[in-house]
């Protein structure tokens, strides 16, 4: 009888936490399933709803990404603030793809050099992995190569990746692409199982 007793209390203890991890919050999402809270939180002043895309360009799935994020900055809310961010793991090619998003930035030319960068990469398959090569191919922008290996090379730039190094971590990115809301947040396709589920994920956490 007592181990009986002590088996269908133990059943009825599993189904209450399996009940709990999963029970949805008062926005009708799942914690731990569509969304996580990130580690260290982040300011987001003055923008009281700020969506970032944490990216990297060399990340097939963060290029297959682009044509819903733009349906989804069509049609997102106007009081969500929206910014990118290069992911930047510990390793070389991660930081490397990082100064380029950023030297691009410094340059003032992203806006024209972003996708063409990515369509470039795995449409293209362009060898673009050095930077003589990718300030050659930025001088479609308008940008003379010596003026962009300067900025490629320069401390702001420098100072920016390890920004974003620091925001990684911050974030507990373990890959991309992933989305940080409101600077709490952080979700992707994978929890969602689709993009279009992650999109509405990402409006609904903004209001949180």
């Amino acid at each position: 009888m007592q181990r009986r007793a002590f088996l269908t209390g133990l059943t009825s203890l599993l189904a209450l936490n399996s009940f709990s991890a999963f029970a949805k919050d008062e926005f009708g999402l799942v914690q731990g399933v569509e969304y996580k809270i990130v580690p260290q939180p982040q300011q987001t002043a003055p923008h009281p709803k700020k969506v970032v895309e944490i990216f990297g360009y060399t990340c097939p799935h963060c290029y297959h990404l682009e044509p819903s994020l733009h349906k989804w900055l069509e049609t997102k809310p106007k009081d969500i603030h929206f910014e990118r961010m290069p992911v930047v793991f510990n390793h070389p090619n991660w930081i490397f793809m990082g100064r380029v998003y950023y030297t691009a930035q410094e340059l003032g030319v992203l806006e024209q050099s972003h996708m063409a960068f990515f369509d470039a990469l795995h449409k293209d398959k362009k060898e673009l992995f050095t930077p003589e090569a990718i300030a050659k191919f930025f001088t479609q922008f308008g940008v003379e190569e010596s003026k962009f290996m300067a900025t490629f090379k320069s401390f702001k730039v420098d100072q920016l990746v390890r920004k974003a190094s620091r925001m990684t971590r911050a974030y507990g990115v373990e890959g991309v692409p992933a989305i940080v809301v409101n600077g709490k947040y952080l979700t992707d396709v994978g929890m969602n199982g689709s993009r279009e589920r992650m999109w509405s994920t990402v409006n609904t956490l903004s209001n949180k």
